[in-house]
């Protein structure tokens, strides 16, 4: 397959990955442009697009019609994967590597964000995150292969005063609203997005000079800066482009979006569960906003669209009920828990990839078929997006480890379902205080799935659980005695990974030195 250098450029941010390809003088589509739509902390369950078997009453609560109109002409990932966490996840997409081998286990800020657990210290992590010259970036590949590379919005790779926490260091041509923090000190833009409130100058959104003071929420004004980066890359530049658009949304603190809100007003919820969703919604009116430009620009059939959100559904603290009156940390049944946990509501995402306008005649399409309107099954891990891009735009992978796998060809057959090697999740951290009623999801953990066979290591209690995902997805029975020869096997390769890694392990309190990973026959039954 040969690329030719393209005449459009993608400026845009959104959490979505299109892929959009210019028109040499020829008239002939040679590159396409990629555009990654990535939403932080939204779950499984929150989309008007069913991601589970059947729907269910979150699905008839939210309300996301553009993540509608991308699963109707693409392809839906129903057990994509991202980390427990944010930051783990973005450095996992960026470099092609899992957190058991580049070591950022938890997210960064500055310092030591972990937590600490009755017996044990945090691990010897990469407290400073993501930095230059760690690892070939997706953005810097792309790049020097002649695309122009725009981020947008949120970035959380690296700690606060390092190199790793300006996106034009790692590989971007334009960084806006892009900076070390993971959070947005207000979505408002009458508050400044934080910027010169008390206590919030950490969190506070840099630029968006444009909106702020002005009654703009920081989704809108993130999508209208990538709006205008889009238009202005078709219209004057002459190469291909990449465009991160990584929303805060849907990350707390949880704060109205009009004129959504009043979409929810009525509704018998908590409080909580009406800012949220209004959240939700402004996210997915982006999204329109994003397809409705590439159409209006005329690229729309030359642009791929990979929709992502960087780990599983909020679903304790600030969230409370859910939307059908049960406690908290049910916000993603029927999976288990939510963000920070080992359980599948922590880690499994909505997933979404499409060309952004369906043209059987397109030769460019021809090149990357994707079947509209199916649901892939096959496990998806963050990771895999890294050689996927890498394939989509005829740029060869970096001499240097990549643990993800091109998923192309599952895009085009997606009842492909197998894996060619284990995924693998190592939160090896405290991520924030433990549920008063339920902690063991939330305690550290190391983790491995194979095929639909999952094992999960907890390594303050040092106790193991074994779930078949394929009869069991909300992991109601562990199978860690009536299995135990597979547990034992899946064991030995998750503690082989970690210790091949190097990866670092929490701190015993007693002794002050790193607790080792014990296997199945030396730890006790659950």
């Amino acid at each position: 397959m040969s690329f030719l250098p393209s005449l459009r450029c993608l400026k845009s941010a959104c959490l979505l990955l299109v892929w959009s390809v210019a028109i040499p003088a020829s008239g002939a589509v040679s590159k396409p442009n990629i555009v990654f739509f990535m939403v932080d902390d939204m779950g499984w369950q929150d989309s008007s697009v069913p991601f589970h078997s059947e729907r269910t009453p979150f699905n008839d609560f939210f309300r996301t019609p553009a993540m509608e109109r991308l699963a109707a002409s693409g392809v839906r990932l129903t057990q994509a994967y991202s980390c427990a966490v944010c930051t783990p996840t973005r450095v996992s997409w960026f470099t092609g590597r899992n957190a058991t081998r580049h070591h950022i286990t938890n997210w960064t800020l500055k310092g030591e964000t972990s937590g600490k657990s009755p017996q044990l210290l945090p691990p010897a992590w990469k407290k400073e995150g993501l930095q230059p010259g760690d690892a070939p970036t997706a953005a810097e590949l792309l790049r020097k292969a002649g695309y122009r590379t725009i981020h947008i919005g949120k970035a959380h790779w690296g700690a606060v005063g390092t190199d790793g926490a300006d996106p034009l260091k790692l590989g971007f041509d334009v960084n806006i609203a892009g900076h070390a923090a993971g959070a947005p000190g207000s979505f408002q833009g009458l508050e400044r997005y934080g910027e010169g409130q008390p206590g919030k100058e950490i969190w506070a959104v840099p630029g968006l000079a444009d909106s702020k003071g002005k009654d703009i929420h920081l989704t809108d004004a993130l999508t209208t800066e990538a709006c205008r980066e889009m238009e202005s890359c078709v219209k004057g530049n002459k190469q291909p482009f990449f465009l991160y658009l990584s929303h805060y949304a849907v990350h707390t603190p949880l704060q109205p979006h009009r004129p959504y809100l009043e979409n929810y007003q009525k509704q018998a919820v908590a409080e909580s569960e009406k800012l949220y969703a209004s959240m939700v919604e402004g996210m997915d009116a982006s999204l329109g906003r994003v397809l409705d430009k590439l159409k209006e620009l005329e690229i729309a059939d030359e642009t791929l669209v990979v929709f992502y959100t960087d780990n599983g559904g909020l679903s304790h603290a600030v969230r409370g009920k859910d939307i059908l009156g049960t406690a908290a940390l049910t916000h993603n049944l029927p999976l288990r828990e939510g963000k920070g946990s080992a359980y599948e509501g922590g880690i499994r995402v909505p997933a979404i990839i499409t060309w952004a306008e369906n043209n059987p005649a397109s030769d460019l399409q021809k090149k990357v078929p994707i079947t509209a309107n199916s649901r892939l099954a096959k496990p998806v891990m963050i990771e895999d997006l890294f050689p996927t891009f890498l394939n989509w735009a005829g740029v060869a992978s970096p001499d240097s480890p990549i643990d993800g796998e091109d998923i192309s060809p599952a895009l085009t057959n997606p009842s492909e379902t197998r894996r060619k090697a284990s995924i693998f999740w190592h939160f090896p951290n405290v991520w924030t205080p433990y549920p008063a009623d339920r902690h063991v999801g939330y305690q550290p953990h190391s983790t491995i799935r194979s095929g639909d066979w999952k094992a999960i290591y907890f390594h303050e209690p040092q106790t193991w659980e074994l779930y078949d995902l394929g009869k069991d997805p909300g992991e109601t029975r562990n199978l860690a005695q009536s299995e135990f020869p597979r547990l034992t096997q899946l064991a030995r390769e998750l503690s082989d990974r970690l210790n091949e890694m190097k990866s670092p392990l929490p701190v015993d309190r007693a002794t002050g030195k790193p607790r080792p990973l014990r296997l199945p026959s030396e730890t006790p039954p659950p």
